[in-house]
């Protein structure tokens, strides 16, 4: 009766969660859609990027903070359930985790572009960063509702179609940062190699040890 009841209270905090982020969806969707839509363009075309940061008012802010919030959540979701995380506990120290990553990334991002005086390219650094990684927060929505809620078992369908997807928007994201850093600024190839390491790669590598050891 005990494992019955702790396995409902479990899905009831996934199902929360997954209707917060529809919410946001939802918002993002019938609210701010003129500019989401330039917001998720910018993948695609740095016009779209440009026109979207050009564009700085409340209204971007507010996607900007929508879709932060969406990508926390359906990222923390997909990580637990790659690691089978059922407790709230759990479940709660992925989401600072993976909030205070992203937090840290922005300080550290701003202060280099402090201490070496360039204050643009860190905000297009930040900017394009998140972009790709809000652009596969929203991918993940349907992919988690199949994760969670799919009556029959295709799990490993899901993961390898949810880890191809990831590879591919990763690729985009370090092609554009690469692109804009050397062309764009003039910024020496290994310091742009250097900061895709350490901020981009490494704590993808850091989750894929956590997944198999």
């Amino acid at each position: 009766m005990l494992a019955l009841t702790k396995t409902a209270y479990n899905q009831d905090i996934f199902f929360v969660l997954l209707l917060v982020s529809f919410l946001l969806i939802s918002i993002i969707k019938g609210i701010y859609w003129k500019h989401s839509k330039l917001f998720f363009l910018g993948i695609f075309a740095q016009r779209y990027a440009n026109q979207f940061l050009r564009e700085e008012n409340a209204f971007t802010e507010r996607v900007s903070f929508f879709t932060f919030f969406l990508m926390l959540i359906n990222i923390t979701l997909f990580i637990a359930k790659l690691l089978v995380i059922n407790d709230l506990r759990s479940l709660m120290g992925i989401f600072f985790a993976v909030f205070t990553f992203y937090i840290v990334k922005i300080i550290v991002i701003k202060s280099l572009g402090a201490l070496f005086k360039v204050s643009d390219l860190s905000k297009l650094a930040i900017f394009f960063s998140f972009l790709f990684d809000k652009a596969f927060g929203l991918i993940l929505f349907p992919i988690l509702l199949l994760f969670y809620y799919l009556s029959f078992d295709i799990t490993y369908t899901i993961l390898i179609t949810s880890i191809f997807l990831f590879i591919l928007i990763f690729i985009l994201k370090l092609f554009w940062l690469w692109k804009i850093g050397s062309n764009s600024f003039g910024i020496h190839r290994v310091y742009i190699f250097l900061y895709l390491c350490i901020l981009e790669l490494f704590p993808i590598l850091l989750l894929v040890k956590r997944l198999f050891y």
